[in-house]
């Protein structure tokens, strides 16, 4: 399409210049993931070096971690009231075995009276999702998807007979060993989306051990409370837990720290300080004091036929 001007050189110099100012006069600057990056050494290194120590770490620190998650799943079994003790799933990622702790606690499959309050609960998930209007909308509709998954899992076990395929241990041994597989790969994924961008070495190094330090704390939470809900709450509750509070609230965790990296201060040009408004010089001389207004002054600058109101100001002592 040709441009508006109809003319190379001179005349579409400012056109272009003028469809890069804001309404204010400010320059927009392009968005930081619409500028290519050369591909170079330190850009290999940064994507590809960085996440690789980062996942040798935890593969050397796996199983003093396992011994953290251990000690964090006893501690919170009592509390939480849960039957049996921690015991230990063996899996073997490829040349490497890691003994990942579980809980022996079991659940029983949903009876009459217990489906019966899951489609109360579904019901009020789809009542609530379809509620739910205006700056809610979002929560609206992740309501509507818990109403359908949850929906499901009641159709599945009203007409299904137990047992069931997986029970709480082989369900919570499960989700503690994707978390190790996370661990493993996070550092990859903050080097293949943050890592690209131009910010220095530290603020790389410092997202990428947020990442990880979070989610190694969250993994063993999150499989404490999942064995106490559907312990308490049956095999019912399992589907929900997993498709929606599971792996999906980790990759939620990412999201949430990417975004408020990517709103720190870069190394090069991608900043919007250049988005700003210029700033315009003052009006009258900085070196210059004001001059004091006078009636006269003002007189000058009033429309006629305007009375001037003088504020007349005396003292006590005037009066007497």
């Amino acid at each position: 399409m040709p441009r508006a001007t109809g003319k190379e050189g001179a005349a579409s110099k400012p056109l272009e210049a003028l469809r890069n100012r804001g309404f204010r006069g400010g320059k927009i600057a392009p968005h930081r993931a619409m500028i290519g990056l050369p591909i170079s050494w330190a850009l290999a290194i940064d994507t590809l070096v960085i996440p690789a120590i980062f996942s040798v770490l935890v593969f050397t620190f796996m199983d003093p971690l396992m011994d953290v998650w251990r000690v964090m799943l006893e501690g919170m079994r009592s509390p939480m009231q849960l039957p049996g003790e921690v015991g230990t799933t063996f899996y073997d990622l490829g040349w490497y075995r890691v003994a990942v702790p579980t809980y022996t606690a079991s659940a029983a499959w949903p009876n009459g009276p217990q489906l019966a309050v899951g489609w109360v609960v579904n019901l009020l998930y789809l009542v609530l999702g379809l509620v739910l209007k205006g700056r809610m909308l979002p929560i609206g509709y992740l309501f509507r998807f818990l109403a359908v998954i949850q929906c499901t899992a009641q159709l599945w076990f009203t007409f299904a007979d137990p047992p069931f395929t997986y029970g709480l241990p082989e369900y919570t041994s499960g989700l503690l060993v994707s978390g190790t597989v996370i661990l493993v790969l996070a550092s990859f994924l903050v080097g293949f989306t943050f890592n690209i961008f131009d910010f220095s070495i530290w603020k790389k190094l410092l997202l990428t051990a947020l990442l990880i330090g979070h989610l190694a704390i969250l993994f063993p939470l999150q499989a404490a409370v999942h064995a106490y809900i559907i312990h308490s709450g049956t095999l019912l509750a399992m589907p929900v837990l997993y498709l929606v509070f599971g792996i999906l609230t980790d990759i939620f965790v990412y999201v949430a720290l990417y975004g408020w990296g990517m709103s720190w201060r870069s190394a090069g040009t991608l900043d919007p300080f250049i988005r700003k408004p210029p700033v315009n010089p003052p009006r009258y001389p900085t070196g210059r004091s004001r001059p004091t207004p006078t009636p006269q002054s003002v007189r000058a600058i009033t429309p006629t036929m305007v009375p001037i109101v003088r504020q007349v100001g005396f003292r006590m002592d005037d009066e007497r």
